[in-house]
């Protein structure tokens, strides 16, 4: 195993080899968990194992998906909202006609309507709590409503 590192790109993430430029602090094969401070290689994971830290970026990395998922659940419910008040107010002309019919010839056309309406609703609750079920991103580009 090399014991020294180099940081040709950034001080950010080094490059572990044997012809590197300093010592490593501990040994290790993952160049990405040592970076260059004032001429000095830090280790961001405190001298832990390379198995510790693969363990430490695969949680990062499973929670960052998490948070994009949540994320993406959340846009797309805000999208399926959106869409239900677009059908909804689509109805509004159907209402005043119901009103003027009803208030005409005594008729109650216009519930006709606020279940139309309410059925709009129904379906948008229906397909909220659906794309809380999906668990892939790959779910939530594929949903349709």
């Amino acid at each position: 195993m090399a014991n020294k590192i180099s940081f040709p790109h950034s001080s950010d993430w080094g490059v572990i080899g044997p012809e590197g430029d300093f010592k490593l602090p501990v040994a290790s094969v993952l160049g990405h968990r040592f970076q260059l401070v004032d001429g000095k290689v830090v280790d961001r994971y405190d001298g832990v194992t390379d198995d510790d830290v693969r363990k430490f970026d695969a949680d990062r990395v499973l929670k960052q998906q998490e948070a994009e998922l949540e994320a993406a659940r959340h846009a797309l419910i805000q999208q399926v909202k959106t869409e239900a008040g677009k059908r909804i107010a689509a109805t509004d002309w159907k209402v005043e006609r119901a009103r003027e019919r009803d208030a005409l010839n005594g008729t109650t056309a216009v519930q006709d309507v606020y279940a139309e309406r309410e059925t709009i609703r129904s379906a948008s609750d229906d397909a909220e709590l659906a794309v809380l079920d999906l668990v892939t991103l790959d779910e939530i580009r594929a949903f349709t409503w």
